[in-house]
């Protein structure tokens, strides 16, 4: 090697190029501290504390010792001796740390089932859980055992949803959730599988009309399943839902059926006129027609069908929501029925529109039981001198008197119809009639000794009434009322509530709706609980004060509340 390199080799290791360092790095290396020095020096420390600790172990032995061989303060022992024990512990404490070593290694790579302490192999199908307030594994026969559990407890919780919807799918429709009798068992079945049933046979009239209701709100009543309710001895039929059935399959039920004399067609958006006019000629011992919805009948097919031998043997007729029902077809039927009719019900007619065909009706009706007037297509159309005028002719017979949405009506017709010529009367609808106030209501039920009271009574929504009409009401009418509806009437207190806990009894009541009266609380709950010993359904929609922490009967449902929950 040449001098001019050996040199060079020899800057290069003076003059070694470094990092950059921080103004720390060079403190700590000119007082001589490095990295690698204070490593050891932690070392040295752990070191130590070792040795103290068991240094302080076999002090504690030692004494144990000492006082196992009942060595005496003070007594004076030989040399020889001394030396001997010395030994002796040195050895036995070596023994023992030799077996504590033994037993670590023994223990070391074992696993002990957090449940039932068995030693185990951990695998990837080993469970990891929580319990007994430590964190472990288990055994493959407990992680078997556990998963099954674990599956038990979700199907146990998806069957406990499954019966909460139930309950509340039950409630809703006013009916309890419990266990079925064979009968009603058998009917769901027939129901489900009406598809296959191609004779129903002999079940009884009252099993047909729950099946024919089961079909219809299932809707799964159609000109197939129609059939199985068409027999020759029927004398009523009810279809609640023909929406799915056309005009020809509607043309069977005279066919198979001409003895019916009570007739339901719901939702009969299908039924032609041609199928009114088969009517009039096959059905000779009808007498109670219902339909609900036939608006493809025209005013001239109302007319035909009322001028034939069956519309003037109509005892009943019920006509709902329809708007091709015209004065004209009012004129027919009053003309070849009125006299006879027991039962008329004249609702969401919006083809009427002559108040003076409305005044025709005093005239000709003379015997009904039951007349509902509904929802007018003017409100002027129907006033208290119409009402009045029918009651003073109809009052003796009547049963069954509806006037929902006739808000034209005011107290009069409650004070100057009602009261003095309804003795009979049964049962009193009054949904939406805003211009009846406290003064008329109380005035038409204090001392209304004529009367023997009401069975059902529907003041939905009559905003203006409160706590005096109403108590007059049910002062009347405790111990023979059956069904209340007092939806909305805003107007009630607390005080209402403690009136007729003190006062009254309902020995009859079964139903009530008290929905959207704010006063209603928990409390009301408790006192309707205890003076209606019979009431089994109670509405409370939109009373935010009433909650599951109501004292009531165990038998009494409470549909509506806020914390109920499906």
């Amino acid at each position: 090697m040449s001098r001019r390199r050996a040199r060079q080799n020899g800057n290069q290791e003076e003059y070694q190029v470094q990092g950059p360092s921080s103004a720390l790095t060079s403190f700590l290396r000119e007082q001589g501290i490095s990295a690698e020095a204070i490593r050891l020096r932690y070392e040295e420390g752990l070191r130590r504390q070792q040795e103290q600790a068991s240094d302080g172990e076999e002090v504690e032995n030692g004494e144990s010792e000492e006082s196992d061989e009942e060595i005496l303060e003070g007594e004076d022992i030989p040399e020889d001796v001394r030396l001997l024990r010395e030994r002796a512990r040195i050895k036995r404490r070596r023994a023992r740390r030799d077996r504590e070593l033994d037993d670590d290694e023994a223990d070391e790579g074992k696993n002990f089932c957090i449940e039932c302490d068995r030693e185990f192999v951990i695998s990837v199908y080993s469970k990891r859980m929580e319990k007994y307030g430590r964190i472990g594994y288990l055994c493959p026969e407990c992680t078997s055992n556990e998963i099954k559990r674990q599956r038990l407890a979700k199907r146990n919780e998806i069957e406990a949803r499954k019966r909460r919807k139930k309950v509340a799918a039950a409630l809703l429709d006013k009916q309890e959730y419990k266990i079925p009798s064979l009968q009603d068992c058998c009917i769901n079945v027939i129901s489900k599988n009406i598809d296959q049933v191609d004779l129903l046979g002999d079940i009884g009239v009252v099993n047909m009309k729950k099946i024919s209701r089961i079909l219809s709100k299932n809707r799964s009543l159609d000109n197939r399943t129609m059939s199985l309710f068409l027999d020759s001895n029927m004398r009523e039929i009810e279809f609640w839902d023909c929406s799915k059935i056309d005009s020809v399959a509607l043309n069977k039920i005279p066919a198979y059926c001409p003895n019916v004399e009570r007739l339901v067609l719901n939702m009969c958006g299908r039924l032609h006129k041609d199928n009114l006019k088969y009517y009039g000629e096959k059905f000779t011992n009808l007498r109670y027609l219902y339909l609900n919805g036939a608006f493809l009948i025209n005013d001239q097919a109302w007319q035909d069908f009322f001028d034939s031998p069956v519309g003037k043997n109509l005892k009943g007729i019920h006509i709902k929501n329809t708007h091709r029902f015209s004065p004209d077809s009012l004129i027919s039927l009053l003309d070849n029925c009125g006299n006879n009719l027991e039962e008329l019900t004249l609702s969401r007619l919006d083809g009427l529109t002559s108040k003076n065909v409305y005044d025709l009706l005093p005239h000709y009706l003379r015997k009904l039981k039951h007349l509902e007037i509904s929802y007018p297509n003017k409100e002027e159309l129907i006033d208290d001198e119409l009402i009045i005028n029918l009651l003073g002719v109809n009052g003796e017979t009547l049963e069954s008197l509806v006037l929902d949405g006739c808000t034209g009506l005011t107290d009069q017709f409650l004070i100057s119809g009602i009261k003095p010529f309804c003795p009979a009367l049964t049962k009193l609808s009054l949904v939406l009639l805003d211009q009846i106030t406290d003064v008329g209501v109380k005035e038409l039920f204090t001392d209304w000794d004529m009367n023997g009271g009401l069975m059902e009574v529907n003041l939905a929504r009559c905003i203006e009434l409160g706590d005096e009409a109403v108590y007059a009401l049910l002062e009347h009418s405790c111990q023979t009322l059956v069904e209340l509806n007092l939806n909305s009437i805003k107007n009630l207190t607390r005080n209402f509530f403690k009136q007729i806990g003190r006062h009254l009894r309902f020995p009859l009541l079964t139903a009530l709706d008290i929905g959207f009266v704010r006063s209603c609380d928990d409390s009301a709950l408790a006192v309707l609980s205890r003076i209606a010993p019979k009431l089994s359904i109670l509405e409370v929609y939109g009373n935010n004060r009433c909650t599951p922490a109501a004292i009531v009967r165990d038998s009494l449902k409470i549909i509506g509340r806020q914390s109920d929950s499906i």
